[in-house]
């Protein structure tokens, strides 16, 4: 099954979680994603947040107080719970009525569309990029007619295709797409203080110019085989009305459904574009509105569920979709971590790394913070990605070859590890700390407010051990290596390795897609495991509830926060 499918959790595989995730993680957002210093949040649900559990720390730096609370809900980590595909629709799509879903407060400063953060999400159905990612890391064309590189990959060539309208019923131009790159290079003209996740590859682009009324060409600094990650996610919105967005009052785009209006604390709505572009080739969409409401928190977005006062939510919290019994999972997009500072005395000797990453219980993770949502992993890659290996997707657990390897390092300590989770992970942390004394590792849990956590992460600052959730390992892999903050050169772990360099050089000049590449892939999957200095706790995968009544809903597109694909959703009657 490919992984752009959710997977709706049974019943039986809901209650076999333990109810200790109640108190556990609620949200899991990227701090550690992108390309600035950390990442935007996707708060578990701003309309709901749960026992918030972390952040996600290697990206872009919107928003990063919010990160923290979305941390862990999207600890969603290492469980067989049985999953099983939402039935296919019987008789065939229908056409028709409201679409009713929640909402958290929209966050309108932070470079939206052009930067990404949880709260924004439920309105990136009105725009659309010039390519995406669907079911793997090849491009399927959007709004471009023509996507095209040069050999070396240097330079790209691109035309919109004919007829494109906003929809206001204005045509898109080159200059619109230009804008985002505009924005995310001078941010400041636009009262944005905020940093984008992917400004380093608009940094990249050397020129762009439109050569017609519908061809643009792009130049880099140097080949970037994986410029497409940016393209992918750059999302199209007019220039000229993009100050009323930033106003919350006009989202001008090409997607399913239009924008009709946003009222703070209370919600926002949009009605079906029935002059979509790609209607033809991809159906929908089928509901004629969407309606989404904020909630206060997670009670009352639980009973709105149960009750059956709305239809569909993103990022619930795992009691909740527990009680439902209507749990889905977002396709996966990185893991939830510890950080291992290589050049600690005691954390110097690859052994005493190992034997930490075989000593953790991520069956225990998965069940007591997550209620059974999730799977077993030991990567951070997902299906789809070209790193992809199946013999990681494994539970990992072997505290006897833990010890085997302290033993063998002649481990011995006079005071504990510093652990130092992020808020909203401390619950991780406390399971983590008793993992590690199960193999003779004492550890001493250290926490602090997300600011000073954040200037750790930065500064390189950290003493032992960190805890942390990131994305972006659904992009390209060299986009993950390059850009995402716990892998990228200069990460906090101070891990720069003759092997990693020389994986990153190469893999700088190859299609990463190609077999090439993936050898490379291969090699870092090797390291991975013999030279650990990230230790995969479980997946970062976000919760969902979408109620019976809702059908088509069985497709993530591939970007930084997962997106539904609405287009495709209908009602039954």
């Amino acid at each position: 099954m490919s992984y752009l499918k959710d997977r709706r959790v049974s019943r039986r595989a809901l209650l076999a979680g333990s109810g200790a995730a109640a108190a556990g993680l609620g949200a899991a957002a990227l701090v550690g994603c992108g390309d600035d210093d950390d990442e935007a949040p996707e708060p578990a649900a701003t309309q709901a947040p749960a026992a918030t559990e972390a952040a996600d720390t290697g990206a872009g730096e919107t928003a990063t107080e919010a990160a923290a609370t979305e941390a862990a809900a999207t600890e969603a980590a290492a469980t067989e719970a049985a999953a099983t595909e939402a039935p296919a629709p019987e008789g065939g799509p229908q056409t028709g009525g409201t679409l009713r879903g929640s909402a958290p407060t929209f966050i309108w400063n932070t470079g939206f569309p052009y930067s990404f953060t949880w709260e924004n999400e439920p309105y990136f159905s009105v725009l659309e990029p010039l390519v995406r990612y669907r079911d793997s890391l090849d491009p399927f064309p959007v709004l471009a007619d023509r996507f095209e590189y040069n050999d070396d990959r240097s330079k790209l060539t691109v035309t919109l295709k004919p007829d494109l309208e906003f929809h206001d019923g204005s045509p898109v131009t080159t200059d619109d797409v230009f804008h985002g790159i505009e924005v995310m290079l001078d941010p400041e003209p636009w009262g944005i203080t905020g940093r984008f996740q992917i400004s380093s590859f608009a940094t990249a682009l050397t020129r762009f110019e439109a050569i017609d009324s519908r061809t643009m060409e792009f130049e880099f600094d140097k080949p970037r085989p994986n410029m497409t990650d940016f393209f992918a996610q750059l999302l199209v919105t007019k220039k000229d009305t993009y100050r009323e967005l930033q106003e919350g009052k006009n989202i001008q785009g090409t997607g399913p459904f239009a924008f009709e209006q946003w009222t703070p604390d209370v919600g926002a709505s949009f009605v079906a574009n029935r002059n979509w572009h790609q209607s033809a080739v991809e159906g929908g969409p089928y509901v004629d509105r969407i309606e989404l409401q904020n909630f206060p928190d997670a009670e009352a977005l639980g009973l709105a569920l149960e009750a059956g006062d709305i239809d569909w939510s993103l990022g619930v919290a795992p009691s909740i979709a527990r009680r439902t019994g209507q749990g889905f999972l977002a396709p996966k997009a990185g893991i939830v971590y510890v950080g291992c500072v290589t050049n600690s005395p005691k954390l110097v000797d690859p052994r005493v790394r190992q034997a930490l990453l075989y000593a953790i219980d991520r069956r225990r993770m998965t069940e007591e913070l997550r209620e059974g949502f999730g799977d077993l992993t030991a990567q951070p890659w997902p299906s789809s990605s070209p790193a992809f290996d199946p013999a990681l997707e494994s539970e990992l657990y072997e505290p006897d070859r833990s010890r085997a390897l302290l033993e063998e390092a002649g481990w011995s300590q006079d005071s504990p590890l510093m652990i130092e989770p992020i808020p909203g992970t401390e619950v991780t942390a406390e399971i983590l700390k008793s993992n590690f004394a199960d193999i003779g590792v004492d550890v001493e849990i250290v926490t602090q407010e997300i600011g000073v956590w954040v200037g750790k992460l930065r500064q390189r600052g950290f003493v032992d051990l960190w805890v942390a959730p990131h994305k972006f390992s659904n992009l390209s892999p060299l986009t993950t290596m390059q850009q995402t903050f716990p892998y990228r050169l200069g990460n906090p772990s101070y891990y720069e390795t003759e092997t990693y360099l020389d994986i990153i050089a190469n893999l700088e000049q190859l299609d990463p897609l190609g077999e090439e590449a993936r050898e490379q892939y291969a090699r870092f999957n090797r390291m991975w495991l013999e030279d650990p200095w990230l230790l995969p706790v479980h997946t970062n995968q976000r919760i969902e509830v979408a109620n019976a009544n809702v059908k088509g809903y069985d497709e993530h597109f591939v970007t930084i926060f997962e997106q539904p694909n609405l287009a495709k959703v209908w009602l039954e009657a």
